[in-house]
């Protein structure tokens, strides 16, 4: 753990006689006066301030009745949902203690020490990275006597009136405070007061995602990376209609505006309450490490839309609404649709917190025979041959399986390497598994099956080209089956880590959370389809086996199951075929 550590000499001498131990922007603990001998009375004492980063918070709990995390399905109207829970917000985690880290930049701190509630001294200084400067006119030293001491240490956000410290909510992201109680001196000849810097605030995200309706961006500002520094691109929804808004807010007299603490007391108390009001827009910035990566009038895929806030301890998250103001996506309107969270949480100084909505179109888009997308009753006329799962990639599932209720293909006749890169971790099986295989022939059943879907339904072409060109019919892989099973099922998954030796010899692996199996078979019976459960299907996912054998991977999705299975390429499976229209 990197500290800026600076020295503070504490005696009961005179001045004079302590002089030499004045700091010299120096964070080095052993850089002491040179040849200074501890006296009687005396100690060199160091300080050290590390500033620690929000931490997750694990369950919910508050003071109200309600106070376990729960996920709750919202009937927005007019054909939207909106799944809306309070998760703990991992997204900042790189191990399971929070990391203190060295003051990067400027920064400005205060220490005082008390003694029966009697301020005896303070020092002020700015530390720049791992240097510490005295302000002007401060001596850089705290000159006490043995005993016991009271210390406090904050920087400039926080105010300080007497033993009154107080915090407004405008700088709850950047005040940092901490106290030390009890702490003797009478150690020879070295001793440290750590302090340990959290933020004042909390942290909350409010994470809006567009599960089945991501909505077409481009960029319209971009620099590009150079040599000493990171590009950057920033972009917005294409269409003027889809160029969401939305507020945040509370009622009146919800969250504090003030916090301020009594260090004779011990205790804390918030004297002003407020209201939240924020107004979001539903655009971003992307950075960029390698030139070209995006243009102006570049198009991307926007999934979703992130808020960070910063609140005073006590604020309660089950308080806040989200309530769109402006736009639609696919025309559909989404103005004047309200979200609230249904956990009631108090937040917590130095704690971090998810607010996680998914956002639904309850209705399906299909993808019909002439090649166009839409919505079953704007297309009466049409006909549906798939159900759409990524209205920006174009991507769709078929309505019906490759075969129509004939007999199920094998995959192949090889139990040798096909793919390019097969997968070899369960990492790379939930997260990489898009396979590249080499062109399709007589000798891939199920994957020429896929293929030559198009003569079954009319649209797409033949193509012998690897998996993923637009118009062909192909076989998924596992992370495109189940991100189908979000999209249209609500699938939820666990994905297991560790040895997959065992998962690759051929053990059933049961993922399964939970799937809304009653919205996942609507989605393809309402189109006149069948869906592609209780039976093994064929995923575009190679595994690399013992020594030479390279099984291949199944899926079969119920109601109460999703079991994964590496099997031999020379059974039979069936096929699903997904196309990018």
């Amino acid at each position: 753990m990197n500290k800026n550590i600076f020295k503070v000499s504490l005696s009961t001498l005179v001045f004079s006689l302590v002089t030499c131990f004045v700091l010299s922007s120096c964070s080095n603990s052993e850089d002491l006066a040179d040849g200074a001998t501890p006296q009687n009375g005396m100690e060199r004492v160091s300080f050290t301030i590390a500033e620690k980063d929000y931490e997750t918070v694990v369950g919910a709990t508050g003071t109200r009745a309600a106070a376990q995390p729960q996920t709750e399905v919202q009937d927005l109207g007019d054909g939207w949902t909106a799944e809306v829970s309070l998760v703990p917000d991992t997204t900042h985690s790189v191990a399971p203690k929070v990391a203190t880290r060295a003051i990067y930049g400027s920064s400005h701190y205060t220490i005082q020490a008390y003694q029966g509630g009697v301020l005896k001294g303070q020092l002020k200084g700015t530390f720049n990275n791992s240097t510490f400067t005295p302000d002007t006119g401060d001596e850089g030293y705290i000159v006490l006597p043995h005993g016991t001491y009271d210390f406090v240490c904050f920087n400039d956000k926080v105010s300080a009136n007497g033993t009154q410290y107080s915090v407004n909510r405008a700088d709850a992201s950047t005040a940092r405070f901490a106290v030390k109680r009890g702490v003797v001196i009478n150690q020879d000849p070295k001793q440290y007061v750590a302090f340990e810097m959290k933020h004042v605030g909390s942290m909350v995200t409010f994470n809006l995602a567009f599960v089945n309706c991501p909505i077409t961006g481009e960029y319209y500002s971009v620099m590009q990376p150079g040599i000493s520094y990171v590009g950057w691109g920033d972009y917005k929804p294409e269409k003027p209609a889809e160029r969401l808004k939305y507020t945040i807010e509370t009622a009146p007299n919800k969250i504090p505006e003030k916090e301020v603490y009594n260090f004779s007391m011990d205790n804390y108390s918030y004297p002003v309450m407020g209201k939240e009001d924020l107004s979001v827009n539903v655009e971003g910035r992307n950075t960029a490490y390698s030139y070209g990566i995006f243009w102006v009038g570049s198009k991307l895929g926007i999934y979703n839309n992130a808020t960070l806030s910063y609140y005073l301890p006590t604020s309660d998250c089950g308080d806040f609404k989200l309530t769109f103001t402006f736009g639609e996506i696919y025309g559909q309107s989404l103005v004047g649709k309200s979200i609230t969270v249904p956990t009631h949480k108090l937040v917590e100084a130095n704690k971090r917190y998810n607010v996680k909505i998914k956002l639904r179109m309850s209705k399906n888009m299909y993808l019909f025979k002439d090649g166009t997308a839409g919505f079953l009753a704007d297309n009466p006329s049409k006909t549906p041959i798939g159900v759409v799962i990524d209205p920006y990639a174009h991507l769709a599932v078929a309505l019906k399986d490759a075969d129509d209720g004939g007999t199920p293909p094998v995959w192949s006749y090889s139990s040798t390497q096909e793919s390019y890169s097969p997968v070899q971790s369960f990492d790379d099986l939930f997260n990489n598994g898009g396979m590249n295989y080499s062109n399709i022939s007589s000798s891939n059943p199920a994957r020429e099956l896929a293929r030559d879907y198009y003569q079954t339904v009319g649209f797409g072409g033949s193509s012998s080209a690897v998996i993923g060109v637009d118009k062909v019919w192909y076989i998924p892989t596992v992370v495109e089956f189940l991100n189908m099973g979000n999209v249209l099922g609500e699938l939820e998954y666990t994905a297991p880590t560790g040895d997959p030796s065992s998962f690759f010899a051929g053990a059933p692996l049961n993922i399964l959370k939970s799937i809304n199996m009653t919205r996942f078979n609507k989605a393809f019976t309402d189109a006149g389809g069948t869906p592609p459960t209780n039976n093994a299907y064929w995923m575009n996912t190679e595994c690399k086996g013992n020594g030479t054998y390279y099984p291949q991977v199944q899926v079969s999705l119920g109601s109460t199951s999703c079991n994964l299975r590496a099997e031999f390429k020379s059974v039979t499976g069936k096929v699903r075929p997904f196309i990018k229209y």
